[in-house]
């Protein structure tokens, strides 16, 4: 018997567009998660939701038991909190609490100064917070008319966003 499976249409909002009913969960600029204005803070949700996750055609989507929602994401899913270089390379500390080495050729930079870099072996794009801006441009340079990370002897431009 099959099981039965709620349908979520009636919770989109008149005039969505996405694929998805939408979770009723936003995500700031700063990785930080709410729903109906509150903030999320009861770590085994928020755990699911990260190990949950995926990025389908440039919107952030979320399946659980079968069902998928989207999310409401302000700039990227994925923050960057922490940078400690050690050695050659720059290990990440990212918003989900896990810890990846930085690939320094996927840095990017936006017009308003926000550095950006992909994670998860290329899956998911980061946004650099605050702190770990300030962290990373101790070895950002200024290059000709742009700027580069100088890291492990090598010269790493960073690209427009």
């Amino acid at each position: 018997m099959d099981e039965l499976k709620p349908d979520l249409s009636a919770y989109m909002p008149e005039g969505w567009t996405g694929k998805y009913p939408p979770c009723q969960i936003q995500v700031n600029p700063d990785g930080e998660m709410s729903s109906q204005g509150r903030p999320m803070i009861h770590p085994t949700i928020i755990k699911l939701i990260y190990d949950s996750v995926r990025l389908e055609d440039g919107h952030y989507v979320v399946t659980i038991d079968g069902q998928t929602c989207e999310l409401e994401v302000a700039d990227t899913f994925h923050v960057v909190r922490q940078v400690d270089f050690a050695g050659e390379g720059a290990t990440l500390t990212i918003s989900d609490a896990s810890r990846e080495a930085l690939d320094p050729a996927t840095l990017s930079l936006s017009d308003n100064g926000i550095v950006y870099c992909q994670i998860k072996g290329g899956t998911f794009p980061a946004r650099f917070s605050r702190a770990a801006y300030y962290q990373l441009a101790e070895k950002i340079v200024e290059k000709g008319e742009g700027f580069a990370l100088e890291l492990g002897g090598k010269s790493w431009p960073l690209a427009a966003a």
